[in-house]
């Protein structure tokens, strides 16, 4: 890493020596390093091949530098081509030698004409791969730029839909020889990645008190400091002119809050002294960051890749925009999931008990949230003095509740709210009040003061917080009714929306006029109703059943369609949950009305859903995505309770309970699951992969080659038959499963890294090398492969320094991998760096 000559004390004893234009404006020159190779890969293959044919290849790092001049072994087919760094700066040429590409399957007759060339030929291939380098980073931090790091999250993001797409659900997979393997299904970046946005906003100041020049020597310093707490697999980018960026793959939450909180604090600590007050100046860094899929709702996982790549790094720097606005100790870190939870503000006090907030779509608001209402703290004079002899409180004083409200029209950036409960009237709800969502099954909260219910002068219904407190009054008379959640089409509501005068649709009030109309024509004058939100309708029934519920309301919405909008088939949705039903609880009704429309959404139209084992089942499987494993499991077990023979709970919950390490229990679940659809080609993987790690490898043969009866190409089930082969050494029927799985869509680049491992158990490594680079070739993120790659470098005696940088991102990716760890500590003992090798000796012991 080269630093900018002007991050160190002024030169004022010895003359300035000269500088190239670039680091005299603080600027990082980007240059190939030997990890580009790597990298790069693919590119510089295909640029060789190009040249001269061969059937396969590998990198090999020497510490020493070899002859500038190719080299052939004619009985071998083998030639092996230098790879220099092209020249940097207007100096004196030094070439820097970065490795040997090695290509087998050469002919003879296309080597030899072209070895007095190929020296030329490769510098040429060198310089544009540093011109391509060069076009995917920002000249001044030498950071990747925005839209690199876009591309690369659209990647991510799209390896991942293939990974879900896929048959297979368990995630992880058995030890083959102790040493633990990577499962072909697992999805790249283990189902999620975090990104990382970082705002600089004193830059700006910087800029108009020292100039341009100055601040981009900040800047590039900023960007050497992320640069060093980059892990291995991160991809650091300069999203903006006062702004940076960090995807890391295979995060989670916790990964990517201590990463945060790492470069918010070691960025505001980085300064560059001034030529001339010789004092530091640094800024301050405000760091947010998003999760996907966790920070992504469902409306945008279908559009593209890149299209939701831009939408998470906007939630990252709304994210990071509210960190900074949010103030407090040092770092300031915030992650987008808590915006919604804690982040909202009360922006302005309206009429008829109405408030403006600051939470929006953007942040995942939606209509009908609940949230308390308490005052923000306030610094307030110094408390008194304490009694002579006793010593001050310093504690603060806890914060003042207020009252609730519920969001009842949300905008792009803020929403309209109403007031629901006030805590103390003598206590008014004021500007800048903070909020915090309550939970969703949290019952509705009684008007205090005794007054009359308001109704909406729209519909003639109870205003929101009315209607909670006469559903919460009338439901405990009744021993039976139904609870419905009505939603009309929310598009139509958006300012602008298409229609012409005529239309309904032109007119939203009208829409919502129309719709209890027909309501009041089907369920009488006298129907107990609210305002759920701005689009949204929330009905009370006493002594209603669900078959009552699922048939007239399947009526009214066909009629609701055909009236307000002709032509669509998503204009109405409704959900409806009903009392008793199973062993819930009345005030629960209102979550599982709100369950029961997300399943009414999924079903054909007419879109309406009552709550039932399959709707208990996708809301289990909702929180089994969101990696609130408990709770699914709770809800798979009452969709089971609803129907012993709903055989996707029964899978799914085996499924939960395998994630969990608890496969004892999982098996018997599949083991249910058989019992009702003995050829489910999922559930026999499922199951055997489970016996599998229960060590009964037997039934797991015997469970892998049911389901390739059942589906013959299912490609997974063959991976794990020739895993067990391979354990049970017999190398050839490994060989001949793996070749048959190369053979099926998708196959190959899971193969090769097994085909790998076979090769080095054979003594094979230059065919091991060549099938590891073709893995990391198609998934870079291959731990396992990563691992395997640094010991035969290792082994060879090349660089450690391109080892150690293998073993740290294999590590990274798989803190569980005993084996990267082992190979991290021997990459770090060449390097000659004895504490860190025996910090992570100590680690690989704990595995």
């Amino acid at each position: 890493m080269n630093s900018s000559p002007l991050t160190g004390p002024a030169a004022d004893a010895a003359p300035p020596s000269p500088v190239s234009p670039l680091a005299s404006s603080g600027r990082h020159p980007v240059r190939l390093e030997r990890r580009d190779l790597l990298v790069f890969e693919q590119r510089l293959r295909d640029a060789l091949a190009r040249l001269l044919p061969f059937k396969g290849h590998s990198l090999h790092f020497p510490p020493e530098t070899p002859s500038e001049e190719a080299t052939y072994a004619a009985e071998d087919k083998k030639l092996l081509l230098p790879l220099f760094a092209p020249p940097e700066g207007n100096g004196p040429a030094v070439r820097r030698f970065l490795g040997l590409f090695a290509a087998r399957g050469v002919p003879p007759k296309a080597a030899r004409p072209l070895l007095p060339f190929l020296p030329a030929c490769a510098e040429l291939v060198m310089e544009n791969l540093s011109l391509y380098k060069q076009s995917l980073c920002d000249p001044v931090t030498a950071l990747f730029t925005r839209q690199h790091l876009l591309d690369a999250m659209a990647r991510e993001i799209e390896g991942l839909r293939g990974a879900f797409r896929s048959p297979a659900l368990l995630p992880g997979g058995p030890a083959l020889d102790g040493e633990a393997s990577q499962a072909p299904e697992t999805p790249a970046g283990g189902g999620c990645f975090g990104v990382l946005a970082v705002r600089l906003p004193a830059l700006r100041d910087v800029v108009r008190e020292h100039g341009y020049l100055f601040a981009d020597q900040l800047m590039a310093a900023l960007g050497a400091a992320l640069r060093e707490l980059c892990p291995g697999q991160a991809l650091a980018a300069r999203a903006g002119d006062f702004e940076l960026a960090l995807l890391l793959p295979s995060s989670g939450g916790a990964a990517c809050r201590r990463l945060a909180a790492e470069v918010a604090q070691k960025l505001s600590a980085v300064t560059v002294p001034h030529v001339f007050s010789r004092s530091g100046v640094g800024v301050a860094a405000t760091v947010g960051y998003a999760l996907y899929p966790q920070d992504m709702d469902g409306g945008l996982f279908g559009k593209p890749g890149l299209e939701q790549a831009r939408v998470l790094l906007r939630k990252a720097r709304l994210a990071a925009a509210l960190a900074a606005e949010e103030g407090g100790p040092a770092p300031a870190v915030l992650g987008f999931g808590r915006i919604l939870a804690e982040g909202g503000r009360i922006l302005e006090l309206l009429p008829l008990s109405r408030a403006m907030v600051s939470l929006g779509r953007n942040m995942n608001a939606r209509e009908g949230q609940r949230f308390s209402v308490w005052a923000p703290p306030a610094p307030g004079p110094a408390p008194d003095p304490a009694p002579r002899g006793e010593a001050p409180s310093l504690s603060p004083p806890p914060p003042l509740y207020k009252g609730e409200l519920v969001l009842m029209e949300v905008r792009e950036h803020s929403a309209l709210a109403e007031v629901i409960h006030v805590g103390d009237p003598t206590w008014q709800l004021e500007r800048g009040d903070t909020l915090t969502l309550l939970p969703d099954d949290a019952s509705g909260s009684v008007r205090q003061g005794g007054g009359a219910a308001l109704r909406d002068p729209l519909t003639g219904l109870l205003r929101h917080g009315d209607f909670l407190a006469r559903w919460c009054a009338e439901r405990e008379t009744c021993e039976q009714f139904s609870l419905a959640l009505l939603r009309l089409a929310p598009n139509e509501f958006a300012p602008g929306s298409p229609g012409s005068e005529d239309e309904p649709s032109a007119h939203p009030e009208r829409l919502m006029g129309e719709a209890v109309r027909l309501l009041r024509e089907e369920f009488g004058q006298d129907i107990t109703g609210g305002r759920y939100g701005l689009a949204s309708l929330i009905l009370f029934h006493p002594g209603m059943g669900p078959e009552e519920a699922q048939t007239r309301y399947s009526e009214l919405a066909a009629l609701l369609g055909s009236r307000l909008f002709p032509g669509r088939e998503d204009g109405v949705a409704v959900g409806s949950a009903c009392h008793p039903y199973l062993g819930f609880r009345k005030a629960d009704a209102l979550e599982n009305c709100q369950k029961a429309l997300e399943y009414a959404l999924l079903l054909p139209a007419p879109h309406v859903g009552v709550l039932d084992t399959l709707a208990l089942t996708i809301s289990a499987d909702k929180r089994f995505s969101l990696g609130d494993s408990f709770a699914a499991l709770e809800e798979y077990k009452r969709a089971l309770l609803a129907d012993a023979e709903n055989v996707l709970a029964w899978n799914s919950l085996g499924v939960c309970l395998a994630a969990l390490g608890r496969h004892n229990e999982a098996r018997r679940y599949f083991e249910e699951t058989l019992a009702r659809q003995p050829k489910d080609s999922m559930t026999l993987y499922n199951l055997g992969h489970t016996c599998q790690c229960l060590g009964d490898i037997p039934e797991a043969k015997d469970c892998y080659r049911r389901c390739l009866r059942a589906q013959p190409d299912h490609l997974y089930a063959l991976l794990r038959l020739g895993q067990l082969a391979e354990q049970e050494k017999n190398h050839n029927k490994a060989r001949k499963l793996y070749r048959k799985a190369a053979t099926l869509p998708g196959g190959p680049p899971l193969v090769r890294r097994q085909l790998a491992g076979l090769a080095l158990r054979e003594g094979t490594t230059e065919e091991a090398r060549e099938l590891l680079h073709e893995t990391l070739m198609h998934d870079p993120r291959n731990a396992v492969a990563l691992h395997l790659l640094a010991r035969l470098y290792l082994d060879g005696g090349e660089d450690a320094e391109v080892a150690e940088s293998l073993a740290r991102q294999s590590v990274a990716l798989r803190p569980d991998l005993k084996g990267g760890w082992l190979e991290l500590a021997r990459a770090l003992e060449a390097r000659g760096r004895w504490q860190e090798a025996r910090e992570a000796l100590l680690t690989a012991g704990r595995l």
